[in-house]
């Protein structure tokens, strides 16, 4: 850290070179308090401020509070922050898994994308999860991005002194936050116990700081001594019971009575309160951000004249400019793992040291590190070292074993089922894992991957077992189990992924008879799509082959691409290619068996090789913290071909979706219309695993 003499002497040469920091008039200090939504009436307290010329010599904020509180701090505008909110995806931001119509996982996954945790254990056998219903690590990724554009060490020298305050779990006391990671102080103070899991800082385990200040008056009045403290309470009231319609409501409810005894404490301690109206907006509710923006300015400005009183027999606040000397990177540390694995990531990064720092590079780092396997979340944080700066990237390992269960149902064909999947972590060594996926129903299946490393490239060795049965709508009933072991080496080639191996299979047809053959498999995707959950650019494209018995290739390659057309609304275009062998039960194509055209998904099409296309318009008729609620048109077709490359059926269906992809409930009903005429009524549950075609 600094000597005082040491950075006094810095700060005269910063005010010599950068600029004449002169004294402005009084300014007051804002304790800015939690309640949801309903604390973005803190914009429009802020926006009020601004336009009226009213210097804010600090800022504490809990909650809410510390998200907005800690963006305005580090420079951002009322208007940018409008544009933050009016950007804002909280359905994507809380949604950590999803099902949209058409959108496919980035690869032909073996485990569902819908999972209800079940444990989470350490390498003790100790139970440590699910500590809440959403990790939060996509807020926090939100947060880093957002709060990249500064380079602080400490809060109090960002453009407006912050502090952020969150509660101590396992002791309850207060704690304040004034260094480190903004993203992690705004991500701990936020953190609502059971919604979020708690947030690690500081070697303490953190959640929402209105469990113990909602509004930090005396927080304020300890950091800001002499300065006058007007605190924004949006707290909220209590309901009646028949305004109770929600668990976000028994939410909002709990914490409003929590929360409210701790505000009675300290909200007579202000200089003034400026209580905007927002107490029926719900925790979680965006729709109307507008209205509540222009209540916080509203009820500021309501309060003006005496706002300007306080500011004028305040003392004067110091113009801040930006910090002018360059900083150079010391050194690179690693937090939250072992030395093996930070001396590991900090080899990666050592060539920083000497250079000037850059929060995109560090920013971009982040996120690299986060891509590994083992990583559940990755934020960073600066300290001085002389007159240089300390980069710190502060990872959270997931645990050591997850265990997850999750369903898949549907009534348009018989492919239902339970599973239970998860990942054992750091068998044979640190970093490597096995992940594994039981599926049960009318049709089994297991699969098993060995991984020997966390990272990109990692050899895989995987053991799988399935069984099917199908009534075709050509070929009867056909039905097999699969045996396969297989082992790849994982590679990355510009925006491909995709690994390089040899699998053995055998097989028991319908007639109880084995085969076996083995052969070189390919594996590789590239995925450019600008969000997995609401895709509104790019493609992803996959490909699987196998070449049993250096005979016949099989493959499957598919495509999709999305688009914005309007705000609401998305188009999704969706076609492959597939080839299978006729001749060999169980290696043929079967067109419609894993939803390429949902109508015949059950009695699809066998064939040698098959195409397909489906396109969609999706509209976005309701958002909220849960999910949302879409509907899609669409349509697509499918063509059969035999083994003398025949074209011998094309089938087409069009129908109308609602979905509701979200964290507590993934389902879709569906009305279907196809080329025989038929027209079905599907509904569907969770989200399938179909295994990776054509490989064992």
């Amino acid at each position: 850290m600094f000597k005082k003499p040491l950075w006094a002497v810095l700060l005269l040469i910063q005010l010599f070179f950068c600029g004449d920091a002169s004294a402005q008039k009084g300014g007051v200090v804002l304790a800015l308090s939690g309640g949801g939504t309903r604390g973005l009436a803190h914009i429009g307290v802020l926006e009020a401020l601004q336009e009226q010329n009213i210097p804010i010599a600090g800022i504490v904020g809990t909650s809410m509070g510390s998200i907005v509180g800690g963006l305005a701090a580090s420079g951002y505008t009322t208007s940018e922050l409008r544009k933050v909110v009016a950007e804002l995806d909280l359905t994507n931001l809380l949604s950590e898994r999803s099902n949209p119509i058409f959108v496919p996982l980035p690869s032909d996954s073996v485990s569902p994308r819908n999972k209800i945790p079940w444990v989470m254990l350490n390498k003790a056998g100790d139970v440590v999860g699910p500590l809440g219903g959403m990790s939060g690590v996509k807020l926090l990724e939100s947060f880093a991005h957002l709060a990249s554009r500064i380079q602080i060490v400490r809060f109090d020298e960002l453009a407006i002194p912050f502090a952020a305050v969150a509660t101590d779990l396992e002791t309850g006391e207060k704690v304040v936050l004034r260094s480190g990671s903004l993203a992690s102080a705004m991500r701990a103070s936020m953190a609502i116990p059971a919604l979020f899991d708690p947030w690690p800082v500081g070697g303490k385990l953190l959640v929402d700081g209105g469990l113990v200040s909602n509004l930090p008056v005396e927080t304020a009045k300890e950091i800001f001594p002499g300065f006058p403290v007007i605190a924004v309470d949006v707290t909220g009231k209590l309901k009646t019971r028949n305004k109770i319609h929600s668990v976000v409501d028994v939410v909002d409810q709990s914490l409003t009575i929590f929360t409210s005894r701790n505000v009675e404490l300290e909200i007579h301690k202000a200089d003034l309160v400026i209580s905007p109206p927002v107490e029926d907006i719900r925790i979680f509710d965006l729709s109307n951000a507008d209205l509540v923006i222009q209540g916080g300015k509203n009820a500021t400005l309501a309060r003006m004249a005496f706002i300007r009183k306080l500011a004028e027999a305040a003392p004067p606040v110091a113009q801040r400019e930006a910090l002018c000397l360059d900083s150079r990177v010391a050194a690179v540390a690693v937090e939250g793992v072992s030395d093996e694995i930070a001396s590991e990531i900090g080899r990666k990064y050592e060539s920083w040291v000497g250079k000037p720092l850059s929060s995109i590079e560090v920013l971009r780092a982040s996120r690299d590190i986060g891509d590994r396997d083992d990583v559940l979340s990755v934020d960073y944080r600066f300290e001085e070292a002389g007159p240089d700066v300390k980069v710190v990237f502060v990872l959270q390992r997931k645990p050591v074993l997850e265990i997850n269960f999750a369903g898949y149902t549907t009534n348009l064909h018989p492919y239902r089922w339970l599973f239970v999947n998860g990942v054992r972590r750091d068998i044979v060594r640190e970093g490597d894992s096995v992940k594994f996926n039981f599926k049960v129903g009318e049709q089994w299946g297991v699969d098993a991957s060995y991984f020997d490393t966390p990272g990109k490239t990692p050899w895989e060795i995987r053991l799988s077992a399935y069984n099917w049965e199908i009534e075709t709508a050509n070929m009867g009933r056909r039905d097999w189990e699969r045996y396969g072991l297989g082992f790849a080496k994982h590679f990355e080639w510009k925006s491909f992924k995709g690994g390089v191996g040899y699998a053995f299979e055998q097989m028991r047809g319908s007639s109880g008879e084995y085969f076996s053959a083995a052969g070189p498999t390919l594996f590789m995707y590239s995925n450019t799509l600008n969000d997995d959950i609401d895709p509104t650019d790019g493609a992803l494209l996959s490909l699987q082959a196998w070449w049993p018995d250096n005979d016949e290739v099989l493959y499957r390659i598919s495509y999709f691409r999305a688009a914005r057309l309007a705000n609401d609304w998305r188009f999704y275009f969706r076609a492959g290619f597939a080839e299978g062998d006729m001749k060999q039960e169980g290696r043929a194509v079967y067109l419609g068996a894993t939803e390429e055209l949902y109508s015949y998904s059950g009695r699809p099409i066998e064939a040698e090789r098959m195409a397909w296309w489906n396109m969609a318009f999706r509209r976005i008729l309701m958002k909220s913290w849960w999910g949302a609620l879409n509907t899609e048109i669409f349509g697509g077709m499918g063509f059969a071909f035999n083994d003398e490359n025949e074209r011998f059926r094309d089938v087409w269906e069009a129908g109308v979706s609602f979905s509701i992809p979200g964290v507590l409930f993934d389902g879709k009903l569906m009305f279907l219309y196809n080329d025989e005429k038929d027209f079905k009524i599907g509904f569907f549950l969770g989200s399938p695993v179909w295994g990776r075609y054509p490989l064992p």
